[in-house]
């Protein structure tokens, strides 16, 4: 069974599901993997902690989540959120984990990310990164994708998307089923500044981007999904025969 950790928004844990889905390769109901999802909407705030150390803290909550997903059969599991994996963040749900007894593997998101791009755009080596500031700010996605020896391009402004995120009316996380128009322009404007500056894929660094911008490609540049690669990983681990094969111009 996948455990899926959502919640962090309560939209981009469906929005996993989902991909676990699509990327199955199933002709029944009983083809496909069994999923179990616990989304943990009371978790503070990730951006906030990694702005201010004093904030609460949301390692507890999200240890509690993925214990639960544990408990309840979860052989394998994955979170719905590009924030909570900030090393200040994930390496204190680790701590608490280990603590507690857990054994269940975790997939870390930004890796499976960044290995998706060499299946998606093999040959690229400058990558666009779009996300929050916490994203952007504690280098999430630069260190790994340095380390794979890509080059990673954000941009020039690190609060580009705060209001396509978080704005109380139009924002993502106040309305993600649909997202407004107003949100997806200025993602898209996100994703050609970018593209001119030399980006030859471009991540979707922020559970809730890929919401607004379901698209694979724009620009003739390929735009990666965090949630679809983790989708994968999991099928991946879970049920590897029945993982969908990416086709071409997916």
């Amino acid at each position: 069974m996948i455990g899926i950790l959502g919640g962090m928004g309560p939209q981009a844990g469906l929005d996993l599901a989902g991909k676990i889905i699509a990327e199955t390769v199933a002709s029944k109901d009983q083809d496909h993997v069994p999923v179990m999802i616990w989304s943990q909407t009371n978790t503070p705030d990730r951006a906030r902690f990694l702005d201010d150390p004093s904030a609460l803290d949301p390692a507890p909550a999200i240890a509690e989540g993925f214990l639960r997903l544990e408990n309840g059969g979860a052989g394998v599991a994955g979170m719905a959120c590009n924030t909570a994996h900030s090393p200040a963040i994930f390496e204190r749900v680790t701590k608490h984990l280990h603590d507690a007894g857990a054994g269940m593997p975790i997939l870390h998101l930004i890796k499976e990310t960044v290995d998706h791009i060499q299946e998606r755009a093999p040959g690229a080596v400058k990558i666009g990164i779009l996300g929050t500031h916490g994203t952007l700010q504690s280098r999430l996605y630069h260190d790994w994708l340095e380390r794979s020896d890509l080059y990673p391009l954000s941009p020039s402004d690190p609060h580009r998307l705060r209001d396509a995120i978080f704005h109380p009316i139009c924002g993502i996380k106040a309305q993600s089923n649909p997202v407004s128009g107003d949100a997806r322009n200025q993602i898209l404007r996100a994703v050609s500044e970018l593209i001119d500056a030399g980006a030859e894929a471009v991540i979707l660094g922020c559970t809730e981007l890929p919401l607004a911008v379901p698209d694979h490609w724009f620009q003739h540049i390929p735009l990666i999904d965090p949630a679809r690669a983790l989708a994968r990983s999991l099928i991946r681990v879970a049920a590897p025969s029945q993982l969908r094969h990416l086709s071409e111009g997916s």
